[in-house]
């Protein structure tokens, strides 16, 4: 019922929308029928394809630095208003098209101009943001980035978020359990490796990983991949690697989507979104659903699955308003989700989830020196017990993050830009058990100071240098600074930098206090130590006709790396525990190399591989930590064409990983003297390879809408294995779409 309001909540919005939006004529959009206000120049024109002369839907028209822009409409048409008398340099672009920088002089109270834009051979002109926290073209950011864009995510059909990122990101591996979906490359696991959603760090289940269900695929505008140390502009955790995902927002008086999907196990997608922009709002409202009956890779055992069967929903509203050189942002998003047990199971209890994510932003323009930005986010998972022979539930967990930031983007030459903010966040964790039977609860919080200075010393040199403060409520101070220099002559791009990075001891680390069944007596330590990083990487990147080839070499330090251990205690009075105890022992050194390569030998065709070595040992044993695969491939094969004059993608990705490093404790007995001793071993995990096929057909397209079937195989050769559990994947399995855009 509490879901159903909410529901209802959210659908009033959109009804509460003038009904007049959709009934208006697009007369705003014809600039000779307006008035034009006294000391504005109206910049009014088409952008144009320079092969076929037709307007390019959607290309985007702005002055950098500033709130000043637009999109053109379905014809390639804008309009913009400029201050009259001022000089303005114009950036023009559009998704696979060169960009076009554009000097004007606003001189009189109308222009009129047509520009023509050439089709790039590889699309180097998407903004990213995760490297610098600033817009930067992905070919003009210091920081190397890698970006997966909306056109792959849809032409592969992919089963979730975490089916594209392993598809995408070599030596990446999820597996999914009760308490959420556990990632992990290079020998890190999750508490290494931030998750950020526009730009905001997700909550974490209460066991640690995060629930990636509660995103949709078809809402998502880019991911930008981020490798190495950035706590200098992130703080905690970012250590490893940070995986930004960037969402859509409306650009049209109405636009939306409608997707059903279904596949093997009864996987069953819903997920439908509608849209709009009208004068300076825009409001977005989207419903997705997630449904399986599960599947179990072990037979012999009925009453345990791999995967349990699962449904779940999310909601979610994003509102937007801008008027002169102010932006004014909110949402909400409200995840329910059941796990439940096998029908053979003995089991009594099962979970439920229940996610709140709320944000506001506001946006203001000063002068044309600064952008302030100021941003509350909070996001909230609670967890329940369902009795289910008791016909009840209780809550057993919940973990809150609430972020507070200001930030002031000053920008006072061409060439020279810097960022400074202020940060609050507060964590604060509930558990039933872990912490005790007399402390349930368990708060940390900390407050940043950040700053970072970019500066364009020559047009070929880009310097950006950063430094963050951080005070933990927990284990005090930590300074995390970061250098990054690009220096680009032609179409040749030399990316190099240092960055500090640090994690936080979590909750279950610094203050847990129960027993693990009979296994052992887990206690945190509150005298942690936070774990810092030292991120070194140089990198190289080169376009030649139709070739684009990168290549990056780095190594990461990681110092007083947080270690679980055993011990056994004698308890006061008498006898003896297990006990499972933190202490910062190890060090760790990451290091690899890294090759991607983009080949478009047609224009219809588009190769793409990446190929990375990563050595990660664990210093005080010199042992491979667990986990990490020395060698990764990942590669995407594309065909774009048309079939009876509709078009039409073949898309075949695959990945393959090889052997996964394991080490366990072994009990060695001296067949002489008996003595016994133990010893880690390696017994690792097979390599491995998936592949993945996609057939993509349009079968109606008239302007914005588009209807699309999508069928393919997963796990084309079937590849399972229900022993060693080298990967969770169900094997081979046959899905089928339909998608309609508008």
């Amino acid at each position: 019922m509490r879901l159903k309001g909410i529901a209802m909540s959210l659908l009033s919005v959109c009804v509460l929308t003038p009904a007049t939006t959709f009934a208006e004529t697009l007369a705003t959009d014809t600039p000779d029928k307006e008035q034009v206000q006294t000391g504005i120049c109206v910049l009014t024109g088409k952008i144009i394809d320079s092969e076929t002369g037709e307007g390019i839907p959607m290309a985007t028209i702005n002055v950098p630095g500033t709130l000043i822009g637009t999109a053109c409409d379905a014809d390639g048409r804008f309009r913009l208003e400029l201050i009259e008398g001022k000089s303005y340099n114009l950036l023009v672009r559009s998704t696979g098209y060169m960009e076009q920088r554009i000097k004007i002089d606003a001189n009189g109270a109308a222009k009129q101009m047509n520009i023509q834009m050439n089709a790039g051979i590889f699309d180097l002109n998407e903004v990213v943001v995760t490297g610098t926290r600033t817009e930067k073209l992905i070919k003009n950011s210091p920081v190397l980035t890698k970006l997966i864009p909306a056109s792959q995510l849809q032409r592969n059909d992919f089963e979730n978020i975490m089916d594209a990122l392993e598809f995408t990101i070599p030596g990446l591996q999820f597996n999914s359990d009760p308490r959420g979906d556990n990632i992990r490359i290079q020998g890190l696991e999750n508490k290494y490796i931030l998750i950020l959603v526009d730009g905001e760090r997700l909550s974490n289940t209460p066991g640690g990983p995060i629930d990636f269900e509660r995103l949709s695929t078809s809402n998502i505008k880019q991911i930008e991949v981020v490798k190495g140390a950035a706590s200098a502009l992130y703080g905690s955790s970012a250590i490893g690697m940070i995986i930004n995902i960037i969402t859509k927002t409306p650009e049209r008086p109405a636009e939306g989507w409608a997707k059903v999907r279904y596949s093997r196990y009864n996987e069953l997608l819903m997920d439908a979104a509608f849209g709009t922009k009208y004068k300076n709002f825009t409001s977005q409202t989207l419903f997705n659903r997630n449904s399986t009956d599960g599947y179990d890779l072990t037979p012999d055992s009925p009453g345990n699955y791999t995967q349990n069967p699962s449904a779940n929903m999310t909601i979610s509203e994003k509102l937007g308003w801008e008027y002169n050189h102010t932006k004014i942002n909110a949402s909400a998003d409200f995840f329910l989700n059941e796990e439940k047990n096998p029908k053979l199971s003995d089991e009594v209890t099962h979970y439920k989830s229940f996610n709140k994510t709320f944000r506001a932003g506001i946006e203001q323009q000063l002068g044309e020196k600064n952008l302030l930005k100021g941003v509350y986010y909070g996001d909230f998972y609670i967890r329940r017990t369902v009795f289910e022979k008791l016909d009840s539930i209780g809550k057993n967990a919940t973990s809150n993050v609430q972020t507070l930031r200001l930030t002031d983007i000053y920008t006072p030459l061409d060439n020279l830009q810097g960022i400074g903010g202020i940060e609050f966040n507060w964590n604060k964790d509930y558990n039933v058990k872990q912490y005790g039977e007399n402390l349930k609860t368990r708060k940390v919080n900390d407050i940043n100071g950040f700053v970072q200075l970019d500066w364009k010393v020559i047009p070929e040199l880009d310097i950006i240098g950063g430094f963050r403060y951080t005070h933990h409520s927990v284990f005090g101070d930590a300074y995390t600074p970061k250098v990054n220099v690009m220096y680009s002559p032609g179409n040749l791009r030399l990316r190099a930098g240092y960055s500090k990075g640090f994690k936080a001891p979590d909750a279950t680390e610094l203050f847990s206090d129960f027993q693990m069944g009979s296994v052992s007596h887990n206690i945190g330590n509150p005298d942690l130590k936070a774990e810092h990083s030292n991120y070194y990487s140089f990198s190289a990147e080169y376009t030649f006709n139709k070739l684009n080839i990168s290549g990056e070499i780095y190594q990461n330090d990681i110092k007083d790396k947080i270690q679980s251990y055993n011990v056994i205690v004698d308890l006061p009075g008498g006898g003896q525990e297990a006990q499972l105890r933190y202490r910062n022992v190890d060090n760790a050194r990451i290091r690899g190399a890294e090759i991607s390569l983009t080949y478009k030998p047609f224009q219809w065709v588009n190769l793409q591989g990446t190929y990375d070595f990563t050595d990660a040992q664990d210093k005080a044993t010199g042992l491979q930590l667990t986990g990490n695969t020395k060698h990764a491939l990942n590669c995407n094969a594309m065909f774009m064409f048309d079939l009876f004059k509709r078009e039409t993608t073949v898309s075949v990705a695959g990945r393959w990983t090889s052997k996964k490093i394991n080490f366990r404790e072994k009990t060695i007995t001296d067949p002489e003297t008996g003595e016994t001793t133990q010893q880690m071993v390696d017994s690792p995990q097979d390599a491995y390879s998936l592949w993945k096929l996609t057939v993509q057909y349009s079968i109606w397209k008239h302007k914005y809408m588009n209807l699309l079937l999508t069928a393919g195989v997963q796990n084309i050769f079937n590849y399972t294995d229900p022993v060693n559990f080298t990967t969770y994947d169900s094997g081979r399995r046959v899905f089928g779409s339909v998608i309609f855009k508008f």
